[in-house]
């Protein structure tokens, strides 16, 4: 980074009328094409960032057109925690970032991204997580894409439950989303602790999710609707989150946005309720996870149509050995493996070792048996892609046996499901 750039750290105790706020807001809302931020988006950015603990960080420089030292690059990250099959393990996900075009090529996101890593590692976060706009930007920096959706159309005249899978018979009731502000909470953290692959939701979701905030209406949401499951004990244990888009289109649809239930069986009866909405003929929803569930539980699994993927979280390692021993092996064995990392973190010769449950990870000065690089390990780490899969693009390197058997060590008996996007 040129001497005549500045990093620092915006602090989350700014006085709310400080025009440090909305500055760095713009840092973003200019490179992701949207217009500068209202007092009200500006209010709702500064309670997340602020509920979240998050660290914002900014460069700044001076020069012609600017107004004395002026911010032209912003990195926003948040503690968060990932479902590794094992419990929830403490990481950073980065929020956004951002650099001006014309400071592009200056090292200004690079050096951002060491500073953040860094300080993760300092704290203890053994991963780093994000969902990126642009594909090409963050495997340099060890991120892999971690999990996929595949989102869906479903056919609501051709929707029927096969008769012996099971169906809650609890109670649906239509709510306005701000029912939810007691409850979603308590959901959201039950499913993400339910499904390996699962990110804590953050409270921009929160806002979003009961209707406090909606970014194109720049205000409490109008369109958005919710769908509420009462168990047995009357306890609200899933919803799903739908907006109607109208009567323009043929067939008409309703996109659904969330539907969020630890219990698959209560996951149905949310699906079931929103295909025998009045009129309703197709349904979209755009977080279907990998092996997607639904299609196999219908009498007509050709009432689902898939459509094209997404890969909306991104991880990376930053300390193995901790991952390792957070992560749960549902395969046995052993295997050596040099792993490539240009930011140093995890690179060297390393013996992956699981048994149970349980693994580690202990550098070797043995010989590898396979050589890939982090974001490859990243990609196999909750099952969305095996190693053998992986080798067929030519991301590994070693003989068949042994890939074969980082495949199995890697193995997960339920594929990855996440809900919280960045």
């Amino acid at each position: 980074m040129d001497a005549g750039y500045e990093y620092e750290i915006v602090p989350l105790d700014m006085p709310d009328d400080d025009p440090r706020w909305a500055a760095y807001q713009d840092i973003f809302s200019f490179s992701f094409l949207d217009n500068r931020p209202s007092e009200d988006e500006t209010a709702r950015y500064r309670e997340s960032r602020r509920a979240d603990g998050s660290w914002m960080a900014q460069v700044t420089t001076t020069g012609q057109g600017l107004e004395g030292r002026e911010a032209i690059a912003g990195f926003c990250a948040s503690p968060t925690t990932i479902n590794c099959g094992k419990g929830l393990v403490d990481a950073l996900v980065i929020n956004t970032i951002a650099v001006r075009p014309s400071h592009r090529r200056r090292g200004l996101l690079k050096e951002m991204m060491r500073r953040q890593l860094d300080a993760a590692v300092e704290r203890g976060q053994s991963l780093a997580t994000l969902t990126a706009s642009e594909a090409t930007i963050y495997g340099r920096f060890g991120f892999g894409i971690s999990t996929h959706t595949h989102p869906i159309q479903l056919d609501t005249r051709r929707m029927k439950f096969r008769d012996d899978v099971t169906v809650s018979t609890g109670r649906i009731e239509y709510v306005h989303p701000s029912f939810l502000i007691d409850h979603w909470a308590r959901i959201v953290e039950a499913h993400q602790s339910r499904y390996r692959g699962a990110v804590a939701h953050q409270h921009g979701h929160f806002l979003r999710d009961t209707g406090q905030w909606d970014s194109k209406e720049q205000g409490p949401s109008r369109a958005l609707r919710c769908a509420v499951h009462f168990g047995d004990d009357g306890v609200v244990d899933g919803f799903a989150l739908f907006t109607p888009q109208g009567w323009d289109d043929t067939p008409i649809t309703t996109a659904v946005h969330k539907v969020c239930a630890p219990d698959q069986s209560v996951n149905r009866a949310l699906w079931w309720a929103l295909a025998s909405m009045d009129l309703v003929e197709r349904l979209t929803y755009p977080l279907a996870p990998p092996g997607e569930a639904l299609s196999g539980s219908l009498v007509d699994p050709w009432a689902v149509e898939p459509k094209e993927g997404d890969d909306p979280v991104w991880l990376r390692i930053l300390d193995l050995p901790s991952a390792v021993a957070q992560r749960r092996f549902d395969g046995h064995g052993d295997i050596v493996v040099r792993i490539k990392d240009a930011q140093g973190y995890c690179d060297g010769v390393w013996r992956i070792w699981a048994d149970g449950d349980d693994g580690t990870a202990e550098r070797t000065e043995a010989e590898p048996e396979v050589e890939l690089s982090v974001d490859v390990l990243a990609m196999m780490w909750h099952g969305d892609r095996t190693a053998s899969q992986l080798a067929l693009s030519g991301l590994l390197n070693g003989e068949e046996a042994a890939i074969g058997r980082l495949s199995r060590l890697f193995q997960v008996d339920e594929p990855p499901m996440n809900l919280a996007t960045f």
